[in-house]
């Protein structure tokens, strides 16, 4: 499958501060996430990166090109969404991209090439999750903002379409089940811990820590009804199989759908698609 490089000019304009369901507890939860996308997808991009040259197969080259495209693009748009939210209030958006930064400068020191690879396909089998999950559920995308939506889709998209690069790497360069388990469980509790911290760091700007009624409608529907999240389990899980592979869910008709809808002629991003 080809995966593009789309060069996307979005507007963040008259993006309101509650985009998410105009609820303060979901615009933050997704701000946190946004907050750990630059850093985190340079992680991805270096981690593959590294064993470039070692890749005999040409068309999982393309793709690792293509891959390295994509993760661009989406670290430099979130970049430039968290500078929005500086202008929302949230002054400590660039210290938390700093402390990220750092925090990933020390992975790299101590997880082998193939320990960070690991790593990558952990946090890429998240993301796709949460891509598939997007694009699947009307009932999650709608309630955004159209001024923020387009960027969530179009992230969504591309995640889901090099899902199993960084894994096809992992294995085509002699990446064991082992140590791609003992990675997820470290890079699940690892994730859950940061994102937990900085979606704690957004609330508390936002004076509502402290006030879990004001998170009774966003944590329901991330975790009771619809369950957003919680549903996504089986998915997670299905990691630790030995036989896993990204592809074995099939979303190729999901987005072939997404890229007419999203790039296709009148689609809602095709003019904004930078030659």
């Amino acid at each position: 499958m080809d995966i593009p490089r789309r060069d996307v000019d979005f507007a963040f304009a008259d993006v309101p501060r509650d985009w998410a369901d105009n609820d303060a507890y979901e615009t933050t939860f997704l701000n946190a996430l946004s907050l750990l996308f630059p850093e985190g997808e340079q992680f991805f991009v270096r981690s593959v990166k590294h064993f470039a040259d070692q890749i005999a197969d040409p068309e999982l080259a393309r793709q690792v090109t293509g891959f390295i495209g994509q993760e661009a693009m989406h670290g430099r748009e979130h970049r430039a969404f968290n500078e929005l939210l500086v202008s929302h209030g949230y002054r400590e958006a660039r210290r938390v991209e700093a402390n990220l930064k750092s925090f990933l400068a020390f992975i790299r020191r101590i997880l082998t090439p193939h320990g960070r690879l690991a790593a990558t396909c952990a946090l890429e089998h998240f993301t796709a999750m949460l891509a598939e999950g997007l694009l699947r559920d009307a009932r999650m995308r709608d309630p955004m903002h159209p001024s923020v939506r387009s960027l969530w889709l179009w992230h969504a998209l591309e995640e889901s379409e090099h899902k199993a690069v960084a894994f096809d790497v992992y294995r085509a360069t002699g990446g064991g089940y082992l140590r791609r388990c003992a990675i997820m469980v470290a890079a699940t509790i690892i994730f859950f811990i940061a994102h937990g911290i900085v979606h704690a760091r957004l609330m508390a700007t936002r004076r509502i820590l402290w006030k879990p009624w004001r998170w009774a409608r966003g944590a329901t529907r991330f975790f009771l009804y619809p369950a957003f999240f919680t549903r996504l389990a089986p998915v997670y899980l299905a990691y630790f199989k030995p036989s896993f592979h990204p592809n074995d869910r099939d979303t190729n008709a999901l987005l072939a759908e997404w890229r007419e809808e999203l790039f296709g002629a009148g689609g809602a991003l095709e003019a904004r698609l930078v030659a």
